[in-house]
């Protein structure tokens, strides 16, 4: 537990933080943008999941099962999916569709770094991972659904989508210093070991944001077909 003096440091630092949110959502909603009940709703929403998780994660370290684990990392994939299918039409095949491109995106990633040893395949390795690939994908999958609703081909809407991620990776070293790297640094590891876990990483977000993106629109293709709308799918 912690002490009522940490506790309130703790507090003058979310509150010093939120104020920024608050203000950045004050100038929003002056200029008329509609998003500053969206960023005030979030930043609730993103206090209380994440206090959550801060009590629960030492139960969730300790899941040994590789089952339970892939189980674990679905259930982000899903909660994603929803999000992102939010972008588009909301409809429950658009969710099963994102939701299926991001657990692809998590297949093809997760097994192959844990096998080549470039990740551990300890719970405490791979569910943090696992859900930074499927916020990451879910980022690039919102994307494109946006750019999809508001008439954008495909393919467009997957460049748009992959912009971010190829940015940051571009930039890595010169202009920014990700969180692992700076992470690792602080706790006194070796600049090069930091160094070769953020590029593990940042490729790792690559070829599961694009796999989840390219996965997504294929389902979508499918479902719709099948139902009588091949003329009006998004082909890629």
């Amino acid at each position: 537990m912690l002490s009522d003096t940490a506790m309130t440091d703790m507090l003058i630092k979310l509150v010093a933080a939120w104020m920024l949110l608050a203000g950045v959502a004050l100038w929003a909603r002056r200029e008329q943008l509609g998003l500053s009940q969206r960023m005030l709703v979030a930043s609730a929403r993103g206090l209380v999941q994440l206090l959550a998780l801060a009590f629960v994660l030492h139960w969730i370290f300790d899941i040994r099962s590789h089952i339970a684990q892939a189980a674990l990392i679905a259930v982000f994939c899903m909660l994603a999916a929803h999000n992102s299918a939010s972008h588009y039409d909301g409809k429950v095949s658009t969710w099963v569709a994102a939701a299926t491109g991001l657990i692809c995106g998590c297949l093809l990633t997760l097994p192959w770094l844990a096998w080549a040893g470039a990740i551990g395949d300890d719970t405490r390795t791979l569910v943090p991972l696992g859900s930074m690939i499927a916020a990451n994908g879910m980022n690039a999958v919102s994307i494109m659904f946006e750019r999809m609703k508001s008439g954008s081909v495909v393919g467009e809407g997957m460049k748009t989508a992959m912009i971010p991620t190829i940015d940051t990776l571009r930039v890595v070293g010169l202009v920014h210093m990700p969180g692992i790297f700076v992470g690792m640094v602080l706790a006194g590891a070796a600049a090069l070991d930091a160094a070769a876990a953020q590029l593990v990483v940042l490729y790792m977000i690559i070829a599961s944001s694009f796999t989840s993106c390219l996965v997504s629109v294929l389902m979508m293709n499918h479902v719709q077909k099948r139902g009588g709308a091949g003329a009006g799918s998004p082909d890629v």
